[in-house]
Protein backbone atom coordinates (compact mmCIF):
# COMPACT_ATOMS: atom_id res chain seq x y z
CA UNK A 1 0.00 0.00 0.00
CA UNK A 2 1.54 3.65 -0.74
CA UNK A 3 2.21 5.72 1.82
CA UNK A 4 0.55 9.13 2.26
CA UNK A 5 2.56 12.48 1.06
CA UNK A 6 1.92 13.11 4.38
CA UNK A 7 3.73 10.25 5.36
CA UNK A 8 6.25 10.98 2.65
CA UNK A 9 7.04 14.11 4.19
CA UNK A 10 7.57 12.69 7.84
CA UNK A 11 9.89 10.16 6.70
CA UNK A 12 11.97 12.83 4.76
CA UNK A 13 12.01 14.91 7.84
CA UNK A 14 13.62 12.28 9.29
CA UNK A 15 16.52 12.34 6.40
CA UNK A 16 15.07 9.16 4.21
CA UNK A 17 16.24 9.99 0.94
CA UNK A 18 13.97 7.13 -0.74
CA UNK A 19 10.72 8.89 0.34
CA UNK A 20 11.96 12.39 -1.05
CA UNK A 21 12.87 10.27 -4.44
CA UNK A 22 9.63 8.87 -4.36
CA UNK A 23 7.73 12.15 -3.46
CA UNK A 24 9.51 13.93 -5.90
CA UNK A 25 8.40 11.35 -8.70
CA UNK A 26 4.76 12.03 -7.74
CA UNK A 27 4.64 15.54 -8.42
CA UNK A 28 7.93 17.01 -10.53
CA UNK A 29 5.75 16.24 -13.59
CA UNK A 30 2.48 18.00 -12.19
CA UNK A 31 4.44 20.97 -10.83
CA UNK A 32 6.54 21.11 -14.40
CA UNK A 33 3.39 21.75 -16.15
CA UNK A 34 1.97 24.20 -14.26
CA UNK A 35 5.56 25.87 -14.14
CA UNK A 36 5.59 25.46 -17.97
CA UNK A 37 1.73 27.13 -18.56
CA UNK A 38 3.03 30.15 -16.89
CA UNK A 39 6.89 30.53 -18.35
CA UNK A 40 6.17 28.67 -22.06
CA UNK A 41 10.23 27.99 -21.11
CA UNK A 42 11.22 24.36 -20.49
CA UNK A 43 14.51 25.30 -19.41
CA UNK A 44 13.17 27.85 -16.93
CA UNK A 45 10.56 25.32 -15.84
CA UNK A 46 12.33 22.39 -15.16
CA UNK A 47 14.92 25.02 -13.28
CA UNK A 48 12.10 26.14 -10.75
CA UNK A 49 11.01 22.87 -9.79
CA UNK A 50 14.40 21.49 -9.64
CA UNK A 51 14.70 24.89 -7.03
CA UNK A 52 11.92 24.37 -4.92
CA UNK A 53 12.50 20.80 -4.49
CA UNK A 54 15.75 21.52 -3.27
CA UNK A 55 15.01 24.34 -1.09
CA UNK A 56 12.28 21.38 0.47
CA UNK A 57 14.97 19.16 0.66
CA UNK A 58 17.38 21.70 2.44
CA UNK A 59 14.49 23.16 4.55
CA UNK A 60 12.86 19.56 5.80
CA UNK A 61 13.43 20.38 9.68
CA UNK A 62 12.13 23.93 9.38
CA UNK A 63 9.06 23.54 7.09
CA UNK A 64 5.98 22.24 8.65
CA UNK A 65 3.62 20.86 6.39
CA UNK A 66 0.19 19.45 8.10
CA UNK A 67 -2.31 19.54 5.63
CA UNK A 68 -1.15 19.45 1.56
CA UNK A 69 1.81 18.21 0.53
CA UNK A 70 1.20 18.70 -3.13
CA UNK A 71 -0.35 22.21 -2.37
CA UNK A 72 3.04 22.93 -0.84
CA UNK A 73 4.57 22.25 -3.77
CA UNK A 74 1.96 24.01 -5.77
CA UNK A 75 2.36 26.97 -4.05
CA UNK A 76 6.12 27.10 -3.89
CA UNK A 77 6.48 26.80 -7.50
CA UNK A 78 3.56 29.46 -8.05
CA UNK A 79 5.73 31.62 -6.04
CA UNK A 80 9.16 30.87 -7.66
CA UNK A 81 7.53 31.42 -11.12
CA UNK A 82 6.20 34.80 -9.95
CA UNK A 83 9.63 35.85 -8.67
CA UNK A 84 11.26 34.61 -12.29
CA UNK A 85 8.47 36.34 -14.29
CA UNK A 86 9.69 39.96 -12.11
CA UNK A 87 13.12 38.91 -12.26
CA UNK A 88 12.62 38.95 -16.16
CA UNK A 89 10.60 42.08 -16.44
CA UNK A 90 12.98 44.19 -14.44
CA UNK A 91 16.36 42.59 -16.66
CA UNK A 92 14.25 43.59 -19.48
CA UNK A 93 13.15 47.05 -18.37
CA UNK A 94 16.72 47.78 -17.47
CA UNK A 95 17.98 46.01 -20.79
CA UNK A 96 15.53 48.79 -22.70
CA UNK A 97 16.80 51.96 -20.82
CA UNK A 98 20.76 50.70 -21.54
CA UNK A 99 19.73 50.39 -24.85
CA UNK A 100 18.05 53.66 -24.76
CA UNK A 101 20.85 55.14 -22.86
CA UNK A 102 23.08 54.39 -25.72
CA UNK A 103 24.80 57.52 -27.41
CA UNK A 104 24.38 57.32 -30.86
CA UNK A 105 27.06 57.33 -33.05
CA UNK A 106 27.60 58.97 -36.19
CA UNK A 107 29.72 58.44 -39.02
CA UNK A 108 32.32 61.28 -39.45
CA UNK A 109 35.17 61.18 -42.21
CA UNK A 110 38.89 60.36 -40.84
CA UNK A 111 39.68 64.07 -42.49
CA UNK A 112 36.70 65.79 -40.50
CA UNK A 113 37.24 64.26 -37.05
CA UNK A 114 41.01 65.58 -37.41
CA UNK A 115 39.90 68.47 -38.11
CA UNK A 116 37.41 68.52 -35.40
CA UNK A 117 40.11 67.51 -33.06
CA UNK A 118 42.70 70.23 -33.65
CA UNK A 119 39.67 72.91 -33.70
CA UNK A 120 38.93 71.58 -29.99
CA UNK A 121 42.57 71.69 -28.80
CA UNK A 122 43.31 75.25 -30.14
CA UNK A 123 39.95 75.88 -28.11
CA UNK A 124 42.08 75.07 -25.02
CA UNK A 125 43.54 77.40 -22.33
CA UNK A 126 47.29 78.14 -23.77
CA UNK A 127 48.54 76.83 -20.83
CA UNK A 128 46.54 73.58 -20.63
CA UNK A 129 47.32 73.16 -24.37
CA UNK A 130 50.70 73.65 -24.02
CA UNK A 131 50.63 70.55 -21.40
CA UNK A 132 48.60 68.84 -23.85
CA UNK A 133 50.23 68.99 -26.40
CA UNK A 134 53.74 68.15 -24.34
CA UNK A 135 51.95 64.54 -23.15
CA UNK A 136 50.17 63.80 -26.42
CA UNK A 137 52.51 65.20 -29.41
CA UNK A 138 55.68 65.19 -27.79
CA UNK A 139 54.96 62.08 -25.18
CA UNK A 140 56.31 63.24 -22.80
CA UNK A 141 55.48 62.03 -18.87
CA UNK A 142 54.15 63.99 -16.12
CA UNK A 143 57.18 64.72 -14.52
CA UNK A 144 59.20 65.40 -18.10
CA UNK A 145 56.19 68.30 -18.39
CA UNK A 146 56.61 69.70 -14.79
CA UNK A 147 60.08 69.94 -15.55
CA UNK A 148 59.75 71.17 -18.72
CA UNK A 149 56.81 74.07 -17.45
CA UNK A 150 57.96 74.59 -14.31
CA UNK A 151 55.15 73.29 -12.72
CA UNK A 152 54.35 70.96 -10.04
CA UNK A 153 53.32 66.98 -11.03
CA UNK A 154 49.92 67.88 -9.38
CA UNK A 155 49.38 70.83 -12.20
CA UNK A 156 50.35 69.01 -14.95
CA UNK A 157 47.65 66.07 -13.95
CA UNK A 158 45.17 68.85 -13.29
CA UNK A 159 45.73 70.64 -16.64
CA UNK A 160 45.28 67.29 -18.59
CA UNK A 161 42.73 66.00 -16.91
CA UNK A 162 40.81 69.40 -17.55
CA UNK A 163 42.42 69.27 -21.05
CA UNK A 164 40.90 65.72 -21.75
CA UNK A 165 37.33 66.93 -19.94
CA UNK A 166 37.21 69.95 -22.25
CA UNK A 167 38.11 67.64 -25.47
CA UNK A 168 35.35 64.67 -24.61
CA UNK A 169 32.85 67.42 -24.40
CA UNK A 170 33.66 68.99 -27.31
CA UNK A 171 34.30 66.00 -29.66
CA UNK A 172 31.45 64.31 -27.87
CA UNK A 173 31.27 60.50 -28.83
CA UNK A 174 34.18 60.59 -30.92
CA UNK A 175 36.64 61.62 -28.08
CA UNK A 176 39.08 58.35 -27.57
CA UNK A 177 42.37 58.55 -24.94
Amino acid sequence: MAKSDLELWQQIRSHDLEAFGELYERHWEMLFEAAWRRLYDKDAAKDIVQEVFIYCWQKKDQIHITDSVAGYLSTAVRFKVLNHLKAEGTRQKYEQQAGAALPQVTHIPNQDLHNTYHREVEKLPPKMREVFMDSRESGLSISEIAEKRALSPQTVKNQLSGALKKLREGLGNFFME
